[in-house]
C-alpha cells in the first residue's frame, strides 16, 4: 500500500496503520518515527494533511514536516523527498487539528444518523499529490486496531465507517487554538434532533452548539431539552448569548428554566435581556409553578370585538411576533386593556363573510382560569371540554395568559409518555 508520487489512482489507509511508522531519507536512512498528522479544518468537507509530526533522535518534542516533503506515505513507513529537516518544536496554528491527539477517542456528530459517537480511527484517501481525511472509523474493530497487531484482527472485524462529509467535529475539543467551525450541518436538523444530540454531548461541546445556532432555532432546542440540561448548558453560556436565547422562547419556558437558577444568576440574566421581554418572564416567575399562572404563556392573540373578520385577518398578516400555534382569537372589549368577552375559532373566522363583526360569530361563553388555580383542575378542564388552550384571567376578566394543550399534558401524562407525543400535541 505505499504511494508512489506518480500513482493516480485513489489509495485508502487508516491513521491507526501509519503511526508510529518510521520516516525514512530518499536513501532509506532512518530520520525518526511518524506521531502524527496535521489536517486544515474548516469549511472543506474532506480535510487536507498539511504535514506530518515526527520524532527525531533525541529531540523530545516532534518536529513539523511539511507534505510537500512527503515522497511516500503508507503503512509500509513514510518516505521523504529530502533528508533536511527544520527542528524547531512544533507550533501549530489557527485552523491545524492532529489526528491523533485532538480527534481519535473524541466525540463526534454523525449528522446523517443523528448521534453521538466516538471516533476509534480515521480513514485516509490519497489521489495523487493530495492526502484527505475521508472518514471516521466508530467501530470496535477500529479501536482494537490501534491495541492489537493487525494480524489478530484483519479480516475478521467489520470496520464501521462514517464519511467526513457527514461528520461535526468540535472546536472546545482543541482549545489551544482557534477554529472556526459552523455546524451549519448540524442546523439544518430538526430542534428535536438536535436537543437529543445535545443531551448526548459533554457540556462545552453541547454549549457550542447552542453558540453556532441562529438564536430562534437555538431558543426552540433548549425549549425541546430536560430542565436539567438545559439550565446546565445556559449557565455555561456567556450571559449575552443566554439573554438572547431566553428572548426568543417561549415566555413560560423562559420562565421556567430561570426558575431553576440561583436567584442572582437569574436576575443576572434578566438584566441582560431586552426590557419588555424580561418584564413579561419575570411577571410569570411571580406566580406558583403549579398553578395556572405558572403554566400560561403571555403569547396569545387578543382582538377587539368591533373588527371585521377581514380586519382580523389583515392584523393578523401585519402582526410581527405572532405566537408559533394559534389556537383561537380571543375577543375584548376594548382595544387596550379590554375584558374578555369572547372567543373565535380560526376556522370561524377565515369562513366568516368578511364584513362580518366579531362579536357576532364569537362564542360567548368561554371556559377560563384565574392565576391561582391549580395546574391539575386546569389540565383536567382542557380535557374535559378538548380545548386547545385555556384563557387565563384576573378578577375583572382581563387577559393575563393562556394555558396550552402542550402544558396541560406535561401536568396530566407520566414523563416518559410525555417524549413520546409529537411537539404539535406539546
Amino acid at each position: 500500500m505505499t504511494l508512489a508520487t506518480r500513482d493516480i489512482s485513489t489509495v485508502l489507509f487508516y491513521l491507526s496503520e501509519v503511526l508510529g511508522v518510521r520516516v525514512t531519507s530518499p536513501t532509506g536512512e532512518r530520520l525518526g518515527t511518524l506521531r502524527d498528522l496535521v489536517v486544515q479544518v474548516g469549511t472543506d468537507p474532506f480535510p487536507k494533511v498539511k504535514g506530518l509530526l515526527v520524532t527525531v533522535g533525541g529531540i523530545p518534542t516532534p518536529v513539523y514536516v511539511p507534505w510537500d516533503a512527503v515522497a511516500t506515505i503508507g503503512p509500509a513507513g513514510v518516505q521523504l523527498a529530502t533528508s533536511r529537516l527544520d527542528l524547531r518544536p512544533f507550533e501549530r496554528r489557527d485552523g491545524e487539528v492532529l489526528l491523533g491527539r485532538d480527534v481519535l477517542d473524541r466525540q463526534i456528530v454523525d449528522v446523517a444518523g443523528r448521534r453521538v459517537v466516538r471516533v476509534n480511527d480515521a480513514q485516509l484517501a490519497q489521489y495523487g499529490r493530495v492526502l484527505r481525511l475521508v472518514a471516521a472509523d466508530v467501530s470496535t474493530a477500529g479501536f482494537l486496531a490501534r491495541v492489537l497487531p493487525r494480524r489478530l484482527i484483519e479480516g475478521r472485524l467489520t470496520r464501521k465507517l462514517i464519511s467526513w462529509s457527514q461528520v461535526e467535529f468540535f472546536a472546545s475539543e482543541v482549545p489551544q487554538v482557534k477554529l472556526v467551525i459552523p455546524h451549519d450541518k448540524i442546523a439544518r436538523l430538526h430542534p428535536a434532533d438536535i436537543a437529543q444530540l445535545v443531551e448526548e454531548l459533554a457540556y462545552p461541546q453541547a454549549s457550542e452548539v447552542l453558540a453556532s445556532l441562529g438564536e430562534p432555532l437555538a431558543a426552540d432546542t433548549v425549549e425541546e431539552l430536560e430542565p436539567a440540561v438545559s439550565t446546565a448548558i445556559i449557565s455555561a453560556l456567556p450571559p449575552a448569548d443566554a439573554a438572547d436565547i431566553l428572548e426568543e422562547m417561549d415566555p413560560d419556558d423562559a420562565a421556567d428554566l430561570l426558575g431553576e437558577l440561583p436567584a442572582e444568576q437569574a436576575e443576572g440574566l434578566l438584566k441582560e435581556m431586552a426590557a419588555d421581554e424580561a418584564a413579561e418572564v419575570q411577571k410569570l416567575m411571580t406566580y406558583p409553578e403549579d398553578s395556572a399562572g405558572g403554566m400560561m404563556t403571555t403569547e396569545f392573540v387578543a382582538m377587539p370585538e368591533y373588527l371585521t373578520a377581514r380586519q382580523a385577518i389583515g392584523r393578523l398578516r401585519q402582526q410581527k411576533d405572532l405566537p408559533d400555534q394559534i389556537y383561537y382569537i380571543y375577543v375584548v372589549d376594548h382595544e387596550i386593556n379590554g375584558r374578555l368577552v369572547g372567543v373565535v375559532s380560526l376556522r370561524q373566522l377565515v369562513t366568516a363573510p368578511p364584513d362580518t363583526k366579531l362579536r357576532e360569530i364569537m362564542t360567548r361563553e368561554v371556559i377560563r382560569a384565574r392565576p391561582a388555580d391549580p395546574a391539575e383542575e386546569v389540565a383536567r378542564t382542557i380535557a374535559h371540554y378538548n380545548l386547545l388552550a385555556l384563557p387565563v384571567v384576573d378578577e375583572n376578566d382581563h387577559l393575563l395568559g393562556v394555558v396550552t394543550v402542550d402544558d396541560a399534558i406535561d401536568v396530566i401524562l407520566p414523563e416518559e409518555w410525555q417524549r413520546r407525543l409529537p411537539r404539535l400535541f406539546r
